[in-house]
């Protein structure tokens, strides 16, 4: 569903973008070209007026019948036809504009462009003096050859716009929709997951009760699959309580019941429930406290944040080998680091170690029950307190993860 969609919207960005491009390219091309038409009128009138309305102020019509210049230059009388041209125009006949003629004898100027000989000329209609009307002309060859130039460009650039445009929609695209991706790939995954976790204990619920109801059996037989029923039921719903907490950890932070918490002794109480398991291996505790510590969080919350890590320790720790739980303040935050005796991890498998469902290679070489979302679920919970949880190999010899829980 993700890659279509990828695609889809690649094509729709992608020929928005050119669009885009094309049209600032033609509105360029149009700005180049009226610019260099408002050139050439300035041009024009600057000659006109510094030059031949001044020759003809102080010499008459008479000079005018031996000058050449760039421009066609024509003086009309009234009914059109051309008193005195310059050399250059003897042969010079464009389509006379009735309109802009009489508008320069009642004292106005006007510009056209008109095809004369197979060329395309700007014409210009002036007045002189009431009694006559003027008539210049310019080529727009050159012009025309800058506009083609510019075309040529735009031609040229076209194939490395295109190219560029799908670029950059795959990059937008890609970063836009890598959330939406994730969220799906998490999605997907979690249903997997879900399926495959329930399967087992139901699975083990149904076989249970079916052999149960092969033959009449004794009241304590019946009662020991009830009670088998009730252990798989309660590892149902603790099982679905976390996977709930699960697929919502992708969305939003959790809701919290805060209620101020005394560190030291929710400490306390999580070493004690593990303190017969721990002496039976031999293995060595250190714990540390703060005197009078606490913070405002979700007691319970937090509790079970603890106890994941401190199980995981327990579990992953030799008989005869030593954890550490040592207690402190840093910069504002409750620290909590949890160290203990451990063989060295891969890199790969400290880069997946908070992924949901990830079991490293030892977990699976010694046998460790569990799912794979303890750590998962303990780092969502200090994120949503607005604290974190890392991890730490420096020693070889030893694993370290630590909690920071904001004090408020």
């Amino acid at each position: 569903m993700i890659l279509p969609t990828k695609r889809r919207l690649t094509i729709v960005f992608t020929s928005v973008i050119i669009a885009f491009n094309i049209i600032l390219l033609a509105l360029s091309y149009l700005f180049w070209h009226q610019t260099m038409v408002n050139g050439v009128k300035r041009h024009m009138q600057e000659d006109i007026y510094i030059e031949f309305l001044d020759q003809y102020n102080r010499s008459g019509l008479d000079p005018f019948r031996n000058m050449w210049d760039e421009h066609h230059f024509q003086i009309l009388n009234r009914e059109g036809g051309v008193v005195v041209s310059t050399k250059n125009s003897a042969d010079f006949y464009p389509v006379l504009n009735r309109k802009l003629l009489s508008d320069a004898f009642a004292g106005g100027q006007g510009f056209e462009m008109l095809k004369v000989q197979h060329e395309k000329h700007l014409i210009y209609y002036f007045p002189i003096d009431g009694i006559y009307a003027g008539r210049a002309a310019k080529s727009l060859s050159g012009e025309i050859t800058y506009d083609r130039a510019f075309l040529k460009l735009v031609l040229m650039v076209l194939p490395l716009m295109f190219f560029f445009s799908y670029l950059l929609s795959r990059l937008l695209v890609t970063r836009a929709m890598k959330p939406i991706s994730d969220i799906f790939t998490f999605q997907e995954t979690f249903s997997s997951n879900v399926s495959h976790e329930l399967r087992s204990p139901l699975a083990s619920l149904k076989g249970n009760f079916e052999v149960a109801l092969r033959k009449e059996r004794p009241a304590e037989e019946y009662r020991e699959v009830i009670t088998f029923g009730l252990k798989e039921t309660d590892r149902i719903i603790k099982l679905l309580n976390i996977l709930s907490m699960l697929a919502s950890s992708k969305f939003k932070p959790l809701d919290l019941f805060r209620n101020k918490t005394d560190i030291n002794a929710l400490l306390r109480d999580l070493v004690q429930s593990y303190a017969a398991q721990i002496q039976s291996r031999g293995i060595t505790l250190t714990t540390s406290e703060i005197p009078g510590l606490s913070c405002s969080c979700d007691e319970t919350l937090i509790r079970r944040s603890l106890e994941n890590l401190l199980d995981n320790a327990v579990k992953y720790t030799a008989d005869g080998g030593s954890i550490e739980l040592t207690l402190s303040l840093v910069a504002g935050h409750i620290s909590v680091t949890i160290s203990n005796t451990s063989v060295p991890m891969e890199q790969e498998e400290l880069e997946n170690i908070f992924n949901p469902f990830y079991r490293g290679r030892r977990a699976k070489d010694l046998r460790v029950e569990g799912k794979g979302l303890g750590l998962y679920i303990a780092r969502y919970i200090m994120r949503s307190h607005g604290g974190d949880l890392t991890i730490n190999q420096s020693d070889r010899e030893r694993f370290s993860i630590t909690m920071f829980l904001p004090v408020n």
